[in-house]
């Protein structure tokens, strides 16, 4: 996995969770990371409602990690988050941080509706 340069996250910007968490990591700048709604138009090879179920994260070299992975992919690029990526990459301690996400992520709050987005 491609551990520099920057990346592109595609996350579900009607979750405020995740939004806050994506915006945190956004303020490094766009030479680390870059924002991608999943509501919207997506690449052809990231499949939508994976992306919904989990983020996914484009790296520099095109390949398309996804789950705890992709928070890893991020945390690599950040100042004063590497430890974390460093300590939650070895397989005993990711495989079941990456089960209990995936597990957790379809109980996230979303919003039902964006301005422009609803039909009243």
């Amino acid at each position: 996995m491609d551990r520099t340069g920057p990346v592109i996250a595609y996350y579900d910007a009607l979750c405020p969770i995740c939004r806050i968490e994506m915006d945190r990591y956004a303020r490094h700048g766009k030479d680390v990371i870059r924002l991608e709604d999943c509501n919207g138009d997506m690449p052809a090879d990231v499949d939508p409602d994976a992306a919904l179920g989990s983020l996914h994260v484009r790296l520099p070299d095109g390949q398309v990690v996804d789950g705890w992975l992709a928070f890893i992919a991020i945390w690599e690029r950040l100042p004063g988050w590497r430890w974390l990526a460093f300590l939650t990459r070895p397989a005993p301690i990711r495989v079941p941080l990456d089960r209990l996400y995936r597990r957790l992520a379809p109980y996230r709050p979303r919003q039902t509706c964006r301005e422009g987005s609803c039909k009243t």
